[in-house]
């Protein structure tokens, strides 16, 4: 990140639940289930349980994946409400922020009440280099200790350019 490059970072960091979702789960045939089981079993490690956040949105894998769709496949850094199943992380408002190095790290969420105490509106604020950050080390880890599983990735990529001679 220290490029500036956040989108492109956010983006590449978005695709390693596709390849360890694959290691993992390679029975599976539908993408989507790979990408969420893994994100659930090794990225999402606080499901913000406490009474005080039931009703707050969190950064589950149904929004890390509308997220990977959105800006993957339509170049658009957001997420899809209708493509969220768990009603409290159906966000109204969905934001990525930048942040310096000595900036906040993880998600900000907010509800808002409207009469009878009745949900009004869902916001979700994710830092994009604590994103890319928990994808990367989850990826690693994981990678670290399941080597053996990633033996379908075969391929080699071969330098057919022209030489120069100095």
């Amino acid at each position: 990140m220290s490029h500036e490059l956040y989108l492109s970072a956010l983006a590449l960091a978005l695709t390693l639940p596709d390849t360890c979702g694959k290691a993992e789960y390679p029975n599976e045939d539908y993408n989507g289930v790979r990408y969420k089981n893994w994100c659930s079993q090794y990225v999402i490690t606080d499901r913000c349980d406490s009474p005080y956040g039931q009703d707050m949105p969190y950064l589950n894998e149904e929004i890390i994946y509308s997220l990977r769709n959105c800006l993957l496949h339509q170049s658009i850094p957001n997420v899809e409400q209708s493509k969220i199943h768990e009603s409290r992380c159906k966000v109204d408002k969905f934001e990525l922020v930048i942040t310096g190095e000595d900036g906040a790290n993880g998600d900000l969420s907010m509800v808002a009440y409207g009469k009878d105490m009745n949900i009004v509106r869902r916001e979700l604020k994710v830092h994009i280099s604590h994103l890319c950050y928990i994808l990367c080390t989850a990826a690693e880890d994981y990678y670290k200790n399941n080597k053996e599983k990633f033996d379908f990735i075969k391929y080699s990529i071969e330098d057919d350019r022209p030489k120069t001679f100095l």
